[in-house]
């Protein structure tokens, strides 16, 4: 089994977890007294939270040069879409990253007694509407990968999952839908980084063996 495609499943479990032990944070129009508050009460919670979405970020990148290696073999489908795939998970890592940082800033904003209300907000709001950069990042992650395969005579993935990237990736950018389709571009993340494991190290398709175990 190998290693390097099992970072997207990684990514995936930290990213889950730095969300949820980050809890329900403030609406992007708390007031300054609510937002000092909740990151008063939930100081450790924070902490930890932020170090495991860095480390999700280190291992969306991992993750997705290895899937931009696999979609640039597609025979007569990668092209240049592996760019792509590799440019989208540079912004869901900037994307972490920079929301690692504002949420940084708001925890320690918030110890500083002398803090202004209006600035707690205001780098509240910011922080709460600051998800675009890695929802879209997802987005061309998944068209990338799922254009260049589900086209391909030869597709390392199943034909199914590349049909999947390719309606997750469009429904991402749909307004009021693209939080749910976020949710299961996560699930196909990890669906393919199982998958790909077993893709044997001289690259034959996985839906090739599969066919060959088959006839057998």
């Amino acid at each position: 089994m190998r290693v390097a495609p099992l970072s997207g499943l990684l990514a995936v479990i930290l990213t889950i977890t730095a969300f949820a032990l980050l809890g329900d944070t403030p609406a992007y129009d708390a007031t300054g007294r609510e937002v000092r508050a909740f990151y008063e009460d939930h100081q450790g919670q924070t902490w930890t939270s932020l170090y495991l979405l860095v480390l999700a970020a280190v291992f969306v990148v991992f993750f997705a040069a290895h899937l931009a290696g696999v979609v640039r073999d597609v025979p007569a489908g990668g092209g240049w879409l592996h760019r792509v795939v590799l440019g989208g998970g540079l912004l869901i890592a900037v994307g972490f990253l920079i929301g690692a940082s504002l949420t940084l800033a708001l925890a320690d904003l918030a110890g500083e007694p002398t803090a202004s209300g209006p600035a707690l907000q205001g780098l509240n709001t910011f922080n709460e509407d600051f998800f675009i950069p890695f929802v879209g990042g997802m987005g061309l992650l998944l068209l990338g990968t799922g254009l260049a395969t589900f086209r391909a005579t030869v597709s390392p993935l199943p034909r199914w999952l590349a049909w999947a990237a390719v309606v997750i990736g469009v429904l991402i950018f749909i307004p009021w839908v693209g939080y749910l389709a976020f949710a299961a571009a996560g699930l196909w993340v990890a669906v393919t980084s199982v998958l790909l494991t077993r893709r044997p190290e001289d690259g034959t398709p996985i839906a090739r063996e599969t066919a060959g175990t088959a006839r057998r």
